[in-house]
């Protein structure tokens, strides 16, 4: 019988003091297969099935004060065990970048990023991540303060590295690699189906810490990660930086939560060539910038591989307050998307905002294409390009509406994104013709029915 003492310093333990460990949950026999059909030019799928055995032996738990502290470098396999809370302490880093490591997290798993040394969690190359939370039991990373305390860049966040396909060389080395946002490792390579594991109902807030003057975490940093890799139900909330950045790669996305966040909601860099369907953007409190902002490379427009992701059923929910660069979407520098189903609503300086003239050339051409979307800001384009933006938009029959007709989008705590019965929203949707997309025929991310962030997704201001 192994004791357990009395004192915790991190909120929301749920260890008792009777003086001796609750039965741990038995993950020995827990499944957690994926089914991942992929290919090297970057299809796959996101169907997740949690089936599979996990033998990994469970983290040694180096104890203080209640908490299991993690720190440094890992390269054995390992599973972090939902009936003790864990600490990542600086920069916790899994694997070497050569051999594969996986880290395993349970069901109900709760992970405390250390707000005095910026806690961070870093997937190498070769490594991957399991975190298998469930709609009753999401796997939550969130700040070491106390509740009522906890703000924005308490901690950094999740970083995963991968090796596929990035556009940051311009020089023309291949295959292509980077040093990624905040010294968080290097990323990129040449394979399109690299697989650094799966995230499913996980709740990431509270992250984002500037690691130098204008250089931030992002809560969910994906670096050249492949499309064998899946993410679905992720939720990041209050974070400094972006919410979710897609540093070139392929991996796809499902049930995507951007709340509160500091900076961009969804942001694509970089060559980023995955898919995304069902996700939502929230502005609240005054701040943040774009919903999405999306570049191909910063310096050569025509860079490739081409940032040209397919996405399908977003809702971009703004806040007035928000006064500078706050548009629903900024679509520049030669960003070349396919994206359909898309509801904007509440951005101060307007929906829509496409800039450079490479970026207008793919829309010209077809190489780009946004379809089946619904505008409803006080301006619907940025200005300065309005009749071109015009052109775009409206050439493929979207439209411009005074309202989306949503429940309660801008509730901060108790959001409801779902449209009522007479939205313009309930019809006209026709999402990408590719296997991975759910084929349904409303706009934006929710239909009337099914409010998929119910139960598992985190509000708290603090």
């Amino acid at each position: 019988m192994r004791l357990v003492p009395c004192l915790y310093l991190l909120p929301a333990i749920t260890l008792g003091c009777t003086g001796e460990d609750p039965d741990p949950k038995d993950t020995a026999d827990a499944d957690t297969d994926t089914d991942t059909d992929s290919d090297t030019d970057s299809d796959s799928d996101t169907d997740t099935d949690t089936d599979t055995d996990s033998d990994l032996p469970e983290a040694e738990c180096v104890d203080e004060g209640g908490a299991c502290v993690l720190s440094g470098t890992y390269t054995s396999s390992m599973r972090l065990a939902a009936d003790k809370p864990w600490l990542l302490r600086s920069g916790v880093v899994i694997g070497d970048d050569s051999a594969e490591t996986v880290l395993e997290i349970e069901p109900g798993t709760q992970v405390y990023g250390e707000s005095a040394t910026n806690g961070l969690l870093i997937i190498s190359r070769s490594s991957k991540i399991w975190a298998n939370g469930t709609a009753s039991n999401p796997v939550v990373f969130t700040s070491d303060q106390l509740p009522g305390s906890r703000a924005r860049g308490d901690w950094g966040g999740i970083v995963i590295n991968g090796r596929a396909p990035i556009n940051a060389c311009t020089d023309g080395t291949t295959p292509c690699e980077a040093e990624g946002e905040g010294n968080t490792g290097t990323y990129g390579g040449d394979d399109w189906a690299d697989d650094s594991g799966w995230m499913n109902y996980v709740v990431i807030e509270f992250g984002g810490t500037e690691v130098s003057p204008d250089n931030e975490v992002n809560g969910l940093g994906l670096q050249g990660v492949g499309s064998a890799t899946e993410l679905d139900y992720i939720q990041i909330h209050q974070t400094s930086d972006d919410c979710i950045e897609f540093w070139g790669g392929a991996v796809t996305a499902k049930h995507i939560v951007c709340t509160s966040p500091g900076d961009d909601g969804i942001d694509f860099d970089l060559g980023y060539q995955g898919k995304m369907q069902f996700a939502v953007v929230q502005q609240w409190g005054g701040t943040g910038n774009n919903g999405i902002e999306a570049d191909n490379n910063p310096d050569v427009y025509t860079a490739e591989p081409l940032t040209s992701p397919m996405v399908s059923n977003i809702t971009l929910i703004g806040d007035a307050a928000v006064e500078e660069s706050n548009f629903a979407m900024l679509l520049r520098r030669g960003f070349a998307p396919t994206m359909a189903n898309v509801a904007m609503d509440g951005f101060s300086s307007a929906c829509l905002a496409i800039r450079d003239d490479d970026t207008y050339n793919y829309f010209a051409d077809g190489t780009s294409s946004l379809t089946a979307s619904v505008i409803a800001c006080d301006e619907s384009y940025e200005g300065d390009d309005e009749d071109d933006e015009a052109t775009v938009y409206e050439a493929s029959g979207n439209a411009i509406t005074g309202d989306l007709g949503l429940a309660d989008a801008w509730n901060s705590s108790a959001p409801d994104f779902r449209p009522e019965s007479g939205s313009t929203l309930l019809s006209g949707g026709a999402a990408p013709s590719d296997s991975f997309f759910e084929q349904v025929d409303y706009i934006g991310a929710f239909d009337q029915s099914n409010d998929w962030t119910a139960g598992w997704t985190h509000h708290d201001a603090n």
